[in-house]
């Protein structure tokens, strides 16, 4: 009789501990899914607010362009190119650049990027102007870290 009694806990015991080994890796694969679900998550959310910023400034070029031909087609009647401009140097300020008749702002995004507009002042166009530029740039120069902290054995 003991030896039937021995070989059953074997079994039982063999058992238990694959049972408890197939928790255990469900278990795992459970929190691992998990910690990847929660990472995608965070990065859809920023995808999210980088897109967000992207069209908000993209809408304020547009209305600054509307601006911009706004004033170009109220001089278009002048008749003379140098009064021309320099009525639209008047009207812009600082965002017209009189030497190279262009026309250009930079609109802040975020982390650290900005919306290049840039403009030129063709009075041969049917608006008034021909986009030159129109891009997204990192207005902040940053450093990778490539320092890789490895110990000499001092």
């Amino acid at each position: 009789m003991n030896e039937k009694q021995s070989g059953g806990r074997v079994s039982i015991g063999t058992s238990s501990l694959i049972l408890i080994f197939i928790i255990l890796c469900l278990t795992i694969f459970g929190l691992l899914s998990l910690s990847s679900a929660g990472s995608d998550w965070r990065l859809a959310r920023k995808n999210a607010e980088s897109v967000k910023g992207y069209y908000e400034a993209d809408g304020l070029a547009v209305e600054f362009v509307a601006m911009v031909e706004e004033v170009l087609s109220r001089y278009s009647r002048c008749a003379d190119d140098e009064e021309y401009l320099r009525q639209v140097k008047e009207e812009l300020g600082s965002f017209f650049q009189e030497e190279a008749a262009i026309v250009r702002t930079d609109i802040e995004m975020l982390y650290g990027q900005m919306l290049h507009i840039e403009l030129e002042i063709d009075r041969e166009e049917e608006a008034g102007y021909r986009i030159l530029s129109w891009n997204v740039y990192h207005s902040v120069d940053y450093e990778i870290d490539q320092a890789i902290p490895v110990w000499t054995g001092e």
